[in-house]
């Protein structure tokens, strides 16, 4: 009886349920909604995360790439650094030259030519010059020299006088004793050792040699370009910029003008001045000494001294006061004369013109001999200043 009745009733649902019900299934569609949002943000904030993080990963990953590929670089081109950094200080210095044939030629390539066959031209031509000249002269010395040790007569007497006579007896006991013969022998091996190295050094030397010609050709036909290039990649404004580019260029001319002058007046002065005392081919010492000048430690005297002290000795020996006073006189003349000129000349030209203090010239011209050899002289200087040049940006940039 009660299931019949339980059948028989039938639910009635009113109007305000249904719309409760409606609105809890409206609800629960938005719950999910947002839930859904807020699950697709959160996705999108991971993935946004991980993107940043590969983002600076890759950053990293450059950046040590990059610091690996240049050293890998600097292994590569580290025999050739002193090659490459001559040929960029000539073609710095060549560059206008390049410019003015060019506009004759209207053909780069022949103008890069033709200004690095010169530029192989003045670094040879003088190399033989010199090593024809030395090599007549010390074997002339040395034949001369061996005849007289063996023959006791060291010093050539054409004189009375008994001081010589006993003067050449004392160095002919001394060249005669053991110690002294071995001391040469010594000294002899050790320049034959040296002239080995040196030998075996000769095929990396003209390697190097046809590197920076190579590098002399290029860097003229297509300087302006690199000079471009290079300015987009430093990473500083453009009036900062052009400060260094003017700085590089001012120092560089300053060196190698300041060099290359100074050395030019010595050797004009020195041909007069061993034209005056009396040396046999001024013309052809006085191009030496030219040549001297502009080699490190070596300057002058190098030329010079050991002249006036052979017309000094040979004067004394052949009992002859003029040749005597010659000697003496070259002596005095290139102490006083000639050697002052590298003093007083060159430090004023370099500051004329780059603006340095003469002490940073000094300490780059000393620190670049012992670190990049000859091109040092330019390099050294020019590395100072570029620094010296940046701590004034950094000074107004930063600070």
């Amino acid at each position: 009886m009660l299931a019949s009745l339980a059948t028989n009733t039938k639910v009635r649902v009113g109007p305000s349920q249904l719309l409760a019900k409606l609105a809890c299934i409206s609800d629960i569609f938005c719950f999910a909604k947002k839930s859904l949002e807020l699950t697709t943000f959160a996705i999108s904030k991971e993935v946004d995360n991980i993107r940043k993080i590969k983002e600076e990963f890759s950053k990293y990953f450059i950046l040590l790439f990059f610091i690996i590929a240049v050293f890998l670089v600097f292994l590569i081109i580290r025999p050739f650094i002193i090659a490459i950094l001559t040929s960029i200080i000539i073609s710095y210095i060549l560059y206008p030259l390049y410019i003015w044939i060019n506009k004759k030629t209207k053909k780069k390539n022949l103008s890069a030519f033709i200004v690095t066959m010169l530029v192989i031209i003045l670094i040879i031509s003088p190399i033989l010059f010199i090593a024809n000249s030395l090599t007549r002269e010390v074997m002339t010395v040395y034949t001369n020299s061996k005849q007289r040790i063996a023959e006791g007569n060291i010093i050539a007497i054409e004189s009375d006088s008994n001081i010589l006579y006993e003067l050449n007896s004392f160095l002919a006991n001394i060249a005669g004793k053991p110690q002294i013969i071995s001391s040469i022998d010594s000294i002899t091996n050790s320049i034959i050792s040296s002239l080995s190295n040196f030998i075996f050094t000769i095929p990396k030397r003209i390697l190097g040699f046809f590197v920076m010609i190579f590098l002399i050709f290029f860097m003229l036909r297509d300087g302006g370009l690199m000079v471009k290039k290079i300015k987009y990649l430093i990473p500083l404004k453009n009036h900062y910029q052009n400060k260094i580019v003017k700085k590089f260029g001012s120092v560089t001319r300053a060196v190698v003008y300041g060099h290359f002058i100074t050395a030019l007046i010595q050797g004009m002065v020195g041909v007069l001045g061993l034209y005056i005392f009396g040396v046999k081919s001024p013309l052809v010492w006085g191009i030496i000494l030219l040549i001297a000048c502009m080699i490190p430690f070596v300057g002058s005297p190098v030329v010079w001294f050991p002249l006036g002290v052979l017309k000094l000795i040979e004067g004394l020996t052949t009992n002859s006061t003029s040749v005597a006073l010659s000697g003496a006189g070259l002596l005095i003349y290139g102490f006083i004369v000639i050697s002052s000129i590298d003093n007083l000349i060159k430090p004023k030209i370099i500051g004329d013109i780059a603006r340095i203090h003469p002490t940073i010239i000094l300490i780059g011209v000393l620190g670049g001999l012992l670190m990049f050899g000859v091109i040092g002289i330019v390099v050294g200087p020019l590395i100072l200043s570029l620094f010296l040049t940046f701590v004034e940006i950094y000074k107004i940039e930063i600070i």
